[in-house]
C-alpha cells in the first residue's frame, strides 16, 4: 500500500528535470487513470464495475512502479552527492594554495594602477596645451576687420511663406473627402446584419421582433417597462407565424456566443407566462449554461440527470417565483453533451412537456460552435435565430440557418437584439411603443396583459385553462 508521505515524495521526484526520469511517466499514467475513474463515476459506473475495477489496478500499479523508480532515483542522487562533496573538497584545497599569490598578485595591481593614473593625467595635459597652440596660431592669421556691410537689411510686413489660411483650407478640404471616403468603404467593406431587410432578403424568413439596447431581465424590473412590449411582439409573432397550433416547443439558437440568446429566451418565457401561457424552460446548453443564474436557482440537479437516470420529472422540473413559468436546469455537465441530447430519452421528454405545458423554451449553445444545437433544432418543432445588431457577418448568419435546415429543423424568425433604437433612425417607428407605453400611460391601458385572440382560442381548446397542464404536472 502507498503512503501519503510516499505519494508526496513521488509527485516531487515527478517535478525533477533530470535525465531519464521515469517517476514523472508512471505519476502521469497514476493521474490519468485516477481521472478516468472520476470520469467513469460521474457518468454512473459503479465502484464494482469491471471498468472501474481495471482501471483502479492501473492506477496502483503505476503508484507502484513510480515508487520503485523514486529509488533508483534516490540511489543515483547519492552517489552524485558523494562525487560533488569530493570535488568540493578539492576545489577548498586549491583555493587556500592560491590565496596567497592572490595577495601578492593585488599589490603590484595598485603598483600599476597609479602609475597608469599618473600617464593619463600627463597625457591630457600635452593635448590641451596642443589645442591652445593651434587656436592661438588660427587668432593670429585672421584679418583684424573680417565683416564688410554692403546694404542695410529690410523688414518685410508679412511672412512670405508658409501660408496659413490657403493651408488650412486645403487642409481641412483634403480631410473631409478623405474621411467620406473612408467611411464609405467602411460601409460598403462591413457585411454584418444591419437591417430588417438584409435579415430578410439572405433568409427569407421574418423578423420577428428588435429587441432595444441594454434591455435587462424583466422579471427583476419593478412596474411595467416599455421594453417589455418588444417582448409581447414577439410572442404576438411567434403565435401568428407557426403554421401548426401544435408546435408548441422552440429552441432559441445564435450564431456565437454574447449574442443575448439566454436573456431573449427568459424574458420571453416571462411575458408568455404573464399573457397566461404555462411556460416551461429547458437549459440544454450543456457547455456554459447560464439560465438558473437569471433566478437564483442551483443548477446541480436537472436535466442531465434525468436523461442518465431514473428520476421522475416532476424532480427536476422547479416552479419560479413567476406564475405559469417553469424551469429544467441543466444539471451537472457532461462529457458527451451532444450524445446525451441525441437520446431517446430526451425525444421522450420534449414529446412529455409538449403535452403538459401550453410553451417549451429550449435554450441551446451557439450553434456554429458546437453541435448540441444542431441535435436540438432536430428535436423541436421550430427555431428561434437571435442575432447581434451589427455584429454577425451575413455569410455566418446564412450558414446559421443551414445548420438548422441540414438537420430537419424549422426556423420560424429571427430576432434582431441589441438594437440602438435611438441613434439609429430607421429603427425609430419599430419600436414606437416606447413613447405610447409610457409609465403615465400603462395603468390606464391593460393591452400589454391580454394574451392575443390566437392565444386565447388555443388555450380554450385546453380543459380547464392554461394551469390545468401545471396542475397535472405537480
Amino acid at each position: 500500500m502507498i503512503y501519503t508521505r510516499d505519494e508526496e515524495l513521488i509527485r516531487y521526484a515527478a517535478g525533477l528535470d533530470l535525465p531519464e526520469n521515469q517517476v514523472t511517466y508512471y505519476y502521469t499514467q497514476h493521474r490519468e487513470a485516477l481521472n478516468q475513474r472520476i470520469m467513469m463515476t460521474a457518468q454512473g459506473l459503479g465502484n464494482q464495475h469491471p471498468d472501474i475495477i481495471a482501471i483502479g489496478e492501473k492506477a496502483n500499479g503505476a503508484m507502484v512502479n513510480a515508487q520503485k523508480e523514486v529509488q533508483s532515483l534516490k540511489t543515483v542522487l547519492a552517489t552524485k552527492l558523494e562525487l560533488i562533496k569530493k570535488q568540493v573538497d578539492k576545489m577548498s584545497t586549491m583555493v587556500d594554495t592560491r590565496k596567497d599569490d592572490t595577495v601578492a598578485l593585488s599589490l603590484k595591481q595598485n603598483a600599476y594602477n597609479q602609475a597608469k593614473e599618473t600617464y593619463e593625467q600627463s597625457r591630457n595635459m600635452l593635448r590641451e596645451m596642443k589645442i591652445k597652440q593651434q587656436e592661438a596660431r588660427v587668432l593670429l592669421k585672421m584679418p583684424r576687420d573680417p565683416i564688410t556691410l554692403h546694404e542695410k537689411p529690410k523688414v518685410p510686413k508679412g511672412a512670405v511663406f508658409p501660408n496659413i489660411t490657403m493651408n488650412l483650407l486645403l487642409g481641412a478640404g483634403v480631410g473631409l473627402i478623405f474621411g467620406i471616403g473612408i467611411a464609405f468603404l467602411l460601409e460598403h467593406l462591413d457585411t454584418s446584419v444591419k437591417s430588417l431587410e438584409d435579415v430578410e432578403k439572405y433568409l427569407q424568413v421574418p423578423v420577428l421582433a428588435v429587441i432595444p439596447k441594454d434591455v435587462g431581465v424583466l422579471h427583476k424590473q419593478s412596474g411595467m417597462s416599455p421594453d417589455a412590449e418588444a417582448y409581447r411582439i414577439l410572442r404576438t409573432n411567434i403565435e401568428f407565424n407557426r403554421k401548426n397550433p401544435e408546435d408548441n416547443s422552440i429552441t432559441v439558437v445564435s450564431g456565437g456566443a454574447g449574442e443575448g440568446k439566454s436573456t431573449t429566451l427568459v424574458n420571453l418565457a416571462y411575458v408568455c407566462a404573464q399573457g397566461g401561457y404555462t411556460t416551461l424552460m429547458i437549459d440544454a446548453d450543456l457547455r456554459r449554461p447560464r439560465l438558473h443564474t437569471f433566478f437564483d436557482i442551483n443548477n446541480s440537479v436537472g436535466l442531465t440527470n434525468y436523461l442518465t437516470t431514473d428520476l421522475a420529472l416532476e424532480d427536476v422540473i422547479l416552479q419560479t417565483p413567476v406564475d405559469n413559468l417553469y424551469f429544467l436546469p441543466s444539471g451537472i455537465l457532461p462529457a458527451d453533451a451532444a450524445g446525451i441530447l441525441n437520446s431517446r430519452r430526451m425525444s421522450e421528454l420534449l414529446q412529455d412537456v409538449k403535452q403538459r405545458f401550453d410553451l417549451v423554451l429550449v435554450d441551446s449553445p451557439p450553434i456554429l460552435g458546437v453541435s448540441d444545437a444542431a441535435v436540438l433544432a432536430s428535436e423541436v418543432d421550430l427555431t428561434m435565430v437571435v442575432v447581434q445588431h451589427r455584429k454577425l457577418p451575413r455569410n455566418m448568419l446564412m450558414r446559421v440557418k443551414q445548420a438548422v435546415e441540414n438537420v430537419g429543423g424549422q426556423v420560424i424568425g429571427v430576432v434582431l437584439n441589441n438594437v440602438d433604437v435611438r441613434s439609429d433612425s430607421q429603427y425609430q417607428y419599430y419600436t414606437s411603443y416606447y413613447t405610447y407605453y409610457a409609465p403615465s400611460t400603462m395603468e390606464e391601458n391593460p393591452a400589454p396583459q391580454q394574451m392575443t385572440a390566437h392565444q386565447s382560442s388555443s388555450d380554450d381548446k385546453n380543459t380547464g385553462g392554461g394551469n390545468s397542464k401545471s396542475e397535472d404536472l405537480y
